[in-house]
């Protein structure tokens, strides 16, 4: 008999359980691993997105543009009349904190000399170090794999070139393989995967798929190794190689766009969503999730895509597909790179009848202004720690409900954040502003629509519409004036047009009287052949919710009824003299769609926007109160809070007594 009470086999029963659990805990995440959306580790993940034919993307260097001028010296060679600025010449860069980070140029760009300087206009440059790796082709090499050594390599610039040997400086260059289908015995590619230390493998062919390099050549691999996304935004950039060999007592770099599109390796959680659906467009574009598929794998600074067909669009255009990409940051793509996209990524992958076109973003503001009500007595926290929570759950909130095209707005739910941001708040009153932000030309006269796409409530006293900063105009004594723009106090309650019903006969003159319950209307009449073909209106009026029109004069017959403003308004710019007056410098400065957010700055060439700490130079923006609480999205509309701009979160803080 066994005494299962004793300690020995309370000892080997203990064991049994614990091996029996640590069997089935081990076999559980074993299994767990053999699985894309269970796999933790990044090895497995690799080894099953392999599975699909996915590759995960590499890091993306940062790119920037400048402006290179190049000026020789007294002691340096003044005869060259030609210069090359060569692909890979080095740079060095600093952000804003003076952290370093090498640089180096993407192409080659060559200049003529031009009163006494070469000078090099949009050159773009790339973050990162050049590389070049020699590899040596052997027979012990049976699978003609060969791993760079780096994690960090930018796969977009690699470059691989065979030569034939080290006595023979003869070389081919392979190019990385796109399509299976096209590939032949002699065909000069070769393929790339991630592999189990997490470096980049090359992979030749085996003679059937692609061609298999000969025993003795020698494969060079050159490449960028880059610091990812860490090296966006700089902005100071100094050479450190000469100029062509020669040059470098006098060069000046002036920066046309910090460095941006700089990402990281693919992440786990990224090739987990993507690998299926990558699998599933079979590399090509047919559907809107194909399109969408395609430019987020291999474009990793892309935050987000909204697709949509031209059958959707406002107004309808058939055969076109729509595309708006998000970049991570504010900034649009420039035309190089939305024209890269189109000719590299979707030109062979999507439909032949179908053309793709790309627009930028349409990014509306959301600002937040009013009051937060707290119980003191509930809290140890001071008010302006309270009020850091309430900003904190104002940025979360667009985190986690706004930033993409799919994102609707709901001030409740806002105010929901808000209220649990902290313990002590009992109440919020808060109004909501839209903001849309242009650029303003200074060089000529033009028009200026923003399109906020939803309705916008009617000014009040203290929540209307305005713009920031000021503008400089000439008012009609020529002077120079620093104005704002804004609503025309009941500009909505004009009449608006008259339409003329009867024409009438035998007219030389005629006077149009306008009656109602408003007041200031007036408006003219316009007579050919004795008969009245239009009404222009000379003054809206104000305060009409009714109008009658009376045609007098010497003819017979002629009628025309009024149609009200209704939901339509007028903008004037303005500012305050030094007494603190109110001086209305363009009592007609534009209009108001309120019921689809339409607003037109009639036509301007302001001299300067005032300078200021919140916005980019030369930006105006137009900010106004929504006529709902709830925004939803629309084709390319993003609503974000703007986290890096002091005025998105205007709160007061009032203690309850």
């Amino acid at each position: 008999d066994y005494n299962f009470e004793g300690s020995g086999l309370s000892v080997l029963l203990d064991i049994l359980a614990y091996n029996t659990y640590y069997n089935s805990f081990y076999l559980n995440m074993a299994a767990n691993e053999a699985f894309l959306d269970t796999a933790q580790i990044r090895q497995n993940i690799l080894s099953q997105a392999k599975l699909v034919n996915y590759v995960p993307t590499s890091a993306h260097s940062a790119e920037a543009m400048i402006n290179v001028r190049v000026t020789p010296t007294t002691t340096e060679n003044q005869t060259i009349n030609t210069l090359t600025l060569d692909k890979y010449t080095r740079l060095l860069g600093a952000d804003i904190n003076g952290t370093s980070y090498p640089f180096i140029t993407i192409n080659s760009n060559t200049a003529s000399k031009s009163g006494g300087s070469f000078y090099y206009p949009n050159v773009w440059i790339a973050q990162g170090e050049v590389i070049t790796q020699q590899f040596l082709m052997s027979s012990n090499n049976t699978t003609a794999k060969f791993e760079i050594a780096s994690a960090n390599v930018d796969t977009t610039t690699l470059t691989v070139t065979v030569q034939e040997s080290s006595s023979n400086s003869y070389t081919e260059e392979y190019q990385l393989s796109q399509d299976i289908t096209a590939i032949t015995s002699n065909s000069r590619v070769y393929f790339i995967e991630e592999n189990e230390n997490l470096n980049y493998t090359l992979q030749f062919g085996d003679g059937v798929l692609g061609y298999r390099p000969k025993n003795g050549n020698i494969i060079i691999a050159t490449y960028v190794d880059t610091q990812g996304s860490e090296a966006n935004d700089v902005s100071k950039f100094n050479f450190i190689d000469p100029i062509d060999g020669l040059y470098t007592g006098n060069v000046r770099v002036t920066t046309v766009s910090s460095s941006r599109t700089g990402s990281d390796k693919e992440s786990v959680d990224r090739i987990k969503l993507r690998a299926p659906q990558y699998y599933t467009a079979q590399n090509r574009c047919v559907t809107v999730r194909d399109y969408e598929t395609i430019l987020m794998k291999d474009y990793q600074h892309i935050d987000a895509v909204s697709i949509w067909g031209g059958e959707d669009n406002d107004p309808p255009v058939y055969g076109k597909v729509y595309i708006s990409i998000k970049t991570k940051g504010f900034y649009t793509l420039t035309n190089l790179e939305k024209e890269n996209i189109k000719t590299n990524l979707i030109k062979n992958k999507n439909v032949v009848t179908v053309t793709p076109v790309i627009v930028d973003p349409d990014y509306i503001f959301v600002t937040v202004r009013g009051k937060v009500y707290y119980n003191p007595s509930l809290t140890t926290k001071t008010a302006n720690q309270i009020l850091d929570n309430v900003k904190n759950a104002v940025y979360e909130y667009a985190n986690d409900e706004l930033n993409t095209y799919r994102s609707t707005f709901k001030k409740a739910k806002l105010q929901t954040y808000i209220q649990q941001s902290d313990a002590s708040i009992t109440a919020t009153d808060i109004t909501i502003f839209l903001q849309s932000r242009q650029k303003v030309d200074k060089t000529q006269s033009k028009k200026y629509f923003y399109y906020f796409n939803a309705p916008i409530e009617k000014g009040t006293f203290t929540n209307k519409l305005f713009s920031y900063p000021q503008i400089t105009v000439l008012d009609s004594s020529l002077t120079s004036r620093n104005v704002f723009y804004e609503e025309v106090p009941d500009s909505f309650t004009g009449v608006d047009s008259i339409e003329v019903t009867n024409s009438g006969r035998n007219y030389t003159t005629a006077s149009v009287v306008i009656t109602g319950d408003g007041s200031g209307a007036a408006a003219s009449a316009t007579i050919v052949n004795g008969k009245i073909v239009s009404i222009e209106v000379t003054n809206k009026g104000i305060n009409y919710s009714r109008a009658i029109v009376s045609i007098t004069g010497n003819g017979v017959e002629g009628t025309a009824k009024a149609v009200l403003q209704a939901r339509n308004g007028t903008l004037r710019t303005y500012y305050y003299d030094d007494l603190g007056n109110k001086i209305i410098v363009n009592s007609d400065a534009g209009t108001i769609d309120y019921d689809t957010g339409e607003i037109v700055l009639n036509s301007i060439k302001p001299s300067a926007v005032v300078t200021n700490d919140y916005y980019d130079t030369d930006v105006l923006t137009i900010n106004v109160v929504p006529d709902g609480e709830v925004i939803p999205r629309l084709r390319n509309r993003i609503l974000t809070v703007d986290d890096n701009n002091i005025q998105s979160v205007q709160i007061e803080m009032i203690a309850e007594k």
